[in-house]
């Protein structure tokens, strides 16, 4: 086990997976990607989410190990993605006892996976509290960062904010890589186009003293939150991280959608952008790996395409 804890009562139970190839069966993910999990030990436990069946085994032996011999008394569940709550089943069946804590569309959702017992539920809502003893969290809403029954949670004594996907990273916890490393290419992929949603929950988060966050994926974050959060005000306003830079971003299967990028490159170039228009054929991709992957397409495409759309180059040029 990642002998990462959070602190004595806060204690980390996740997995790392190194020998995954995509996340979502779409992303590389050469550094592999981290399932996090967590568990307050107090006057009653809770565990926080569970992990992705391809680490059940794993992360129910640091579970049981943590725990020490105790009955879990809550299973707090976040978020209902597969990565996360993937072994929600194998958890009810070791731990039949434990109550499941979510909000109304939690259960609506795990009703779809899991047949579990409906009596041995919390449901909470905005603002609603769950204490553990010593430890209490509060519940805050966070619908569409990125599923619709996402919530967060906010643990007062620590002052630690459990984020779900939130200021997440990909990279297995081992590999020991910079967070923004994976930070960026994991926000646009996975939680990117909901922008707004991320604004209307970092303003709730505005009114929290934080001092360590703790994701779903990824590092620990506990200094220099200013510069995490900052990150995601940024991203998720859609501004550029450097002033009048400009970002092309494109797939393209036979090559024309390339072309028409890289004129438009060259557009944005001509009328000024104050900086040098960067073009980024495929953020799930590594940048290195990447690096190679456009001068390989550049070369077929020059061999395989000869002319250009010219109703289509017209068509960029006048909505410049």
């Amino acid at each position: 086990m990642n002998n990462l804890h959070v602190s004595p009562a806060v204690r980390y139970v996740g997995a790392d997976d190194t020998s995954i190839d995509l996340f979502e069966s779409q992303y590389p993910v050469p550094h592999g990607v981290s399932y996090n999990s967590y568990v307050i030990l107090d006057e009653k436990t809770a565990v926080l989410d569970t992990v992705d069946r391809r680490a059940t085994e794993a992360w129910l032996k640091n579970l049981e190990e943590v725990l020490g011999g105790r009955q879990p008394d809550y299973l707090v569940l976040h978020h209902l993605e597969p990565d996360h709550a993937g072994s929600a089943g194998a958890f009810l069946e070791k731990y039949p006892d434990a109550t499941v804590v979510g909000n109304a569309k939690t259960f609506t959702m795990l009703s779809k996976y899991y047949a579990y017992d409906g009596s041995r539920t919390v449901t909470v809502k905005e603002g609603d509290t769950l204490s553990l003893g010593g430890h209490v969290l509060t519940f805050v809403m966070a619908p569409m960062v990125h599923w619709p029954e996402v919530m967060v949670s906010y643990e007062s004594s620590e002052k630690i904010l459990f984020s779900a996907d939130g200021f997440g990273t990909f990279g297995a916890l081992s590999a020991n890589r910079p967070w923004i490393e994976g930070a960026a290419r994991y926000y646009f992929n996975i939680v990117g186009k909901y922008g707004a949603s991320v604004q209307a929950l970092l303003k709730k988060a505005a009114g929290l003293d934080i001092q360590t966050i703790c994701p779903l994926h990824g590092p620990v974050l506990r200094e220099d939150l200013g510069y995490y959060i900052g990150k995601y005000d940024q991203w998720s306003r859609y501004e550029a991280e450097e002033p009048g830079a400009v970002l092309v971003a494109y797939a393209s299967i036979h090559g024309n959608t390339a072309q028409a990028a890289r004129k438009m490159k060259e557009i944005l170039e001509r009328k000024g952008t104050g900086k040098q228009a960067g073009h980024r054929p495929d953020v799930r991709k590594e940048p290195a790996a990447e690096r190679g992957t456009v001068k390989q397409e550049q070369k077929r495409e020059g061999e395989q395409q000869k002319e250009i759309d010219q109703a289509t180059l017209a068509l960029i040029a006048d909505t410049m």
